[in-house]
């Protein structure tokens, strides 16, 4: 199975499904695309999956910088979520 590595990510959704395009693009403009459809609950599992293993990193390795942003998991923003960015 071949692999690529990501540094962009578009999701967007029907009634049906969720798309969801994992791109790698190069310094020079080249571009390479993976597309991946899945059900709403499949979705929701991946959700569920990568919200264990961002807590889990934050556990053994900090914080997690994002461009300029922070993301501080112990802190609730105003929709009651556990996920606040903080510059």
């Amino acid at each position: 199975m071949k692999s690529i590595y990501c540094n962009s990510v578009e999701v967007s959704h029907t009634r049906e499904a969720f798309l969801l395009i994992f791109r790698f693009v190069a310094p020079d403009g080249k571009e390479e695309s993976i597309y991946i459809t899945i059900s709403p609950s499949g979705a929701v599992a991946v959700h569920d999956i990568l919200e264990k293993e961002i807590e889990s990193y934050i556990k053994n390795y900090g914080n997690i910088i994002v461009g300029d942003w922070l993301l501080d998991r112990g802190k609730e923003n105003k929709s009651g979520n556990a996920t606040t960015y903080l510059t």
